[in-house]
């Protein structure tokens, strides 16, 4: 009797066995995988629609969660805080935001609405450089994020989503691209900082403001 070749096809079976496992647990590694990505998606998705919510109209919500690959489910006010259910795929996530006042009008023209850090900082950096900084883009609201990230296709410059920019605190400003070798000379000494030097040189925030 050839006990090799019997232990051979004794081995076969239990091979495609092996095989069928791994393929099965790999399924399920994918799946457990997918679901964490969405669960996280969906929670930010519900933290940046309770911000919208809160800090906006209402119903920019359904805007800013999409914005963030979600889909708005419920949103619910009571008083001043907005509940806010989303989904993306079969996972789903909640937030809570309290109504937002906008930020003091203590800045004039381009410099209204930034936060008197920010307003400390550029005026700092006026005096070392004798000129006044020139502002592009400061404090920007919910609804006007929504409106550059909806065209943030001609931007030569990344976008963030509604909800998640520095601008909404007054905490960040954009200078003209000529401008950011003259304020880069000076930043370091008037608490400013430049967070992404090569893929957007023009946007400037007061350090350690993330």
């Amino acid at each position: 009797m050839d006990r090799s070749r019997d232990e051979r096809g004794q081995a076969f079976p239990f091979l495609i066995v092996l095989l069928f496992i791994s393929a099965v647990l790999a399924g399920a590694v994918v799946t457990v995988g997918r679901a964490a990505v969405e669960r996280a998606q969906a929670r930010t998705a519900a933290d940046a629609g309770a911000l919208a919510a809160a800090g906006a109209d209402p119903e920019t919500a359904v805007d800013v969660v999409r914005a963030n690959g979600g889909e708005l489910d419920r949103l619910v006010q009571v008083g001043d805080r907005f509940r806010v259910i989303t989904s993306v795929g079969e996972a789903h996530g909640a937030a809570t935001a309290r109504r937002i006042d906008p930020p003091p009008i203590v800045g004039t023209g381009a410099r209204a609405g930034l936060a008197p850090a920010m307003l400390a900082a550029l005026a700092r950096a006026d005096e070392l450089l004798g000129v006044p900084v020139p502002i592009t883009s400061g404090y920007r609201s919910i609804a006007d994020q929504q409106r550059l990230w909806d065209n943030r296709h001609t931007n030569p410059y990344p976008v963030a989503r509604p909800g998640r920019s520095r601008h909404h605190a007054g905490l960040a400003v954009d200078v003209p691209s000529a401008f950011v070798p003259r304020l880069l000379g000076v930043a370091a000494q008037s608490g400013l900082c430049q967070p992404l030097p090569q893929t957007d040189p023009i946007h400037f925030e007061i350090c350690g403001s993330r």
